[in-house]
């Protein structure tokens, strides 16, 4: 069996359709189509329900792509060992949790273009729970994630920096003690289904009580400090994301717990 008819499998079944496969890959749609017809009769099984258009997966046919996506990462692994040359090359897949992508990517892909000139990086952005899911299934190579104190069984944890979490608070108010001011100003909360946001929703839990007010949930760290910043609420976020954003309105101060901070590790299998 070619392995080429499975990588083009497992592309039909992220991407949903033949002719943007196609595209993707440079060939013809009726290319895609016999290799797909031509997997189907190799293994004597109907992978696509060609009654609807664009043509959908069975059941088995997604059970068989999921199958491949490993078939198709054991071949780039066995091509990356083979390689003449001492340094990476192939494509690897790479993920990164939003809140560390805005600062760590543009690095990361700088020096990888000039230490690794022959590799290739697919760059994904997701939660740091997805992230550590597709690295164990080998969707994905490795994943920049917030630590957690849930390890995943089969996952190795390399740490690659720690950071502070910080407030920040309207220059006004940041005399009054936090569990004070969470009572008369919003507080404003990242994501709380993210690394992270998990982290910030245990602390202010502990800290407020059954005092905690009102809580606006946000998914995008610049939009917390927007808000922050015209003095819709006060924030609680890794230091060097409200240093990023942080106007002269807005008063950065450190928590009483000295060691409340977050870790980005580097998820890979074992």
């Amino acid at each position: 069996m070619q392995t080429r008819s499975l990588q083009t499998l497992t592309r039909i079944s992220r991407i949903g359709s033949f002719a943007k496969v196609a595209e993707e890959m440079n060939t013809t749609l009726s290319t895609v189509s016999m290799q797909m017809k031509g997997l189907e009769d190799l293994l004597g099984v109907v992978l696509f329900d060609r009654t609807f258009r664009p043509p959908k997966l069975t059941p088995l046919g997604r059970l068989v792509a999921q199958r491949a996506e490993s078939v198709v990462s054991a071949e780039t692994e066995l091509l990356n060992i083979c390689n003449t040359d001492d340094g990476l090359a192939g494509t690897y897949r790479i993920g990164f949790i939003a809140t560390a992508s805005v600062r760590l990517l543009p690095g990361f892909l700088s020096r990888a273009a000039s230490l690794a000139p022959e590799a290739e990086f697919e760059i994904e952005t997701a939660l740091s729970e997805v992230l550590e899911a597709r690295v164990l299934s080998g969707q994905l190579d490795a994943a920049v994630v917030t630590a957690s104190d849930r390890l995943q069984k089969g996952l190795r944890y390399d740490v690659l920096r720690e950071e502070k979490l910080v407030y920040a608070i309207p220059s006004a108010l940041a005399a009054v003690p936090v569990s004070k001011l969470a009572e008369n100003l919003p507080f404003l909360q990242f994501n709380p289904n993210s690394g992270i946001g998990k982290l910030i929703e245990s602390h202010m839990r502990d800290l407020a009580g059954h005092n905690q007010g009102e809580t606006i949930i946000l998914d995008s760290v610049e939009a917390i400090m927007e808000c922050a910043n015209v003095g819709l609420g006060f924030t609680l976020l890794s230091e060097p994301d409200i240093q990023r954003y942080a106007k002269d309105n807005v008063k950065i101060v450190m928590p009483d717990d000295s060691e409340l901070n977050r870790k980005l590790v580097l998820a890979s299998t074992q």
